[in-house]
């Protein structure tokens, strides 16, 4: 007789050979890749954000972090460059030279391009993107208050050129503070975010170069020079520790730098200072003597009509600008006109096109356009002293400034602000006539002239010497001061 066995329903029998079905296939299946570890994600060096400009023409480090020993792949445009992480997780690439495409106009919208960093270890892979990356030319722009205010304190559109925030579409002009996750496109919301100097510096570079500009903007109220500096025998400053070391290598067109309030009691010691300053950031940047430019203090206050000799508040630390342009690659902007009674003059706009004038000149090669003119040499003829400069090429006039306003002409009135030294060593207040591209100064009972001084003071106002394009001439003395030799007495 045949044993009857219990009778299990069919859905257990189902589910049993559904359960051995899928443990099959798993033994047979490969499993799902291994989700990356957190850390194998790449970590890029502070600069490297969405919307970055990258710097054109030259090789282009791309630096950051990752796991210890692993497989770092960049991969941008049409280059790939692999390396590993060393035993701390730091790697580093360089991709080699780009250009920039060249823009039509400042509102033309370059295509951006995505930089990818992979990371491999350990049959783990990781993808870090950065978005909306363009070539262009990338300037640093450091100081202190003046060179930090920004766009939204300007009272636009009442105080400054029409439109400057409301109408600021610029695709192609970006900029990086420190506090700041990725760089910011420039549009009529962003802009009030910008520096001032810095948006109209860029603003007219890009207009006549047509080149995208990436702006690198780290500026502290109140901060002196000392907290910028790098190197002995100066120590290291706060400032370059926290805020620039970060930036220290991303590849850069130049700099720009507004600063001196704080130091101005320094005088012409304030020179040494700012030498070691351009000469340490370009030390450690290691991409030559690289330009940088700079801003002459404008004036604050005002100055007493009593004193022909001058030397008084900002007329020394002004002379120690000028001395600084001995060095190779450097260029000044002359503010003397833009003064005010406070310590933040609204007139940025001029100190920003005057920065850009500069630059376009000596780094783009826009060899016609004439910037700032800077004493140069003089001439003494019997009791007349024959006072030469550059940039006059389109002659010099005597004008006065008024707010934005261009200088205006200002005719048969008396240059302001010049004084003679006679050979007693006494000053006297001088005049000054145009002759030409040259200033000849004479004063009243000197008979043998020994020097000149144009503008050496606090704030000299009122009619002031310009060359014909507008640009005022930078205040001078022409007692054995500045980079160049100065001629004797024949």
């Amino acid at each position: 007789m045949l044993m009857k066995l219990p009778l299990f329903p069919l859905t257990v029998f189902g589910a049993i050979l559904m359960a051995s079905g899928a443990l099959h296939a798993a033994k047979q299946a490969p499993g799902p890749e291994r989700p990356p570890a957190p850390e194998l994600l790449a970590q890029c060096a502070a600069p490297f954000r969405d919307n970055a400009v990258l710097q054109q023409k030259i090789k282009l480090p791309v630096w950051g972090t990752s796991l210890p020993q692993a497989k770092v792949t960049v991969v941008f445009d049409t280059q790939t460059k692999t390396t590993a992480a060393d035993k701390d997780g730091n790697w580093r690439v360089v991709l080699d030279p780009m250009d920039a495409v060249k823009l039509k106009s400042v509102n033309d919208s370059p295509v951006g391009k995505v930089m990818k960093i992979v990371c491999e270890k350990d049959g783990s892979k990781a993808v870090k993107k950065l978005n909306n990356l363009v070539m262009g030319d990338v300037w640093l722009c450091a100081g202190q208050s003046n060179m930090a205010g920004r766009m939204k304190r300007a009272g636009h559109p009442k105080n400054y050129p029409p439109n400057s925030v409301n109408n600021a579409n610029y695709p192609a002009l970006r900029h990086l503070t420190p506090n700041k996750e990725s760089w910011q496109v420039c549009s009529p919301e962003t802009s009030v975010w910008i520096s001032r100097v810095s948006f109209f510096f860029a603003r007219r570079v890009q207009r006549d170069a047509l080149v995208p500009m990436g702006l690198m903007v780290t500026a502290v109220g109140g901060s002196n020079i000392e907290s910028w500096l790098n190197q002995p025998p100066y120590p290291t400053g706060g400032n370059y520790t926290k805020l620039l070391s970060p930036w220290v290598g991303y590849s850069i067109r130049g700099a720009i730098w507004y600063q001196g309030e704080s130091n101005e009691k320094d005088g012409r010691g304030y020179q040494p200072k700012l030498e070691s300053l351009i000469t340490g950031w370009r030390k450690v940047w290691s991409q030559g003597d690289f330009p940088v430019h700079f801003v002459q203090l404008p004036g604050i206050g005002k100055s007493t009509t009593e004193n022909p000799a001058g030397g008084d508040g900002r007329a020394e630390i002004r002379q120690a600008y000028f001395e600084t342009l001995a060095l190779k690659n450097t260029g000044m902007a002359v503010t003397i006109d833009v003064g005010a009674v406070s310590e933040h003059p609204p007139n940025k706009y001029d100190v920003g096109v005057r920065l850009a004038r500069s630059v376009l000149q000596k780094v783009y090669g826009f060899k016609d356009l004439t910037c700032c003119p800077l004493y140069t040499k003089h001439v003494i003829k019997k009791n007349a002293v024959y006072i030469s400069f550059d940039n006059t090429k389109s002659g010099l006039m005597i004008a006065k400034k008024k707010g934005f306003t261009p200088p205006k002409p200002t005719s048969g009135a008396k240059l302001q602000w010049l004084s003679i030294q006679a050979k007693d060593g006494s000053w006297h207040w001088a005049d000054g006539k145009i002759d030409g591209s040259q200033l000849v100064v004479t004063g009243k009972n000197v008979s043998n002239p020994i020097a000149v001084r144009y503008a050496y003071t606090q704030h000299p106002v009122g009619c002031l010497l310009y060359n014909k394009d507008g640009q005022p001439v930078g205040p001078f003395s022409t007692i054995g001061y500045g980079p160049k030799p100065i001629e004797k007495k024949p």
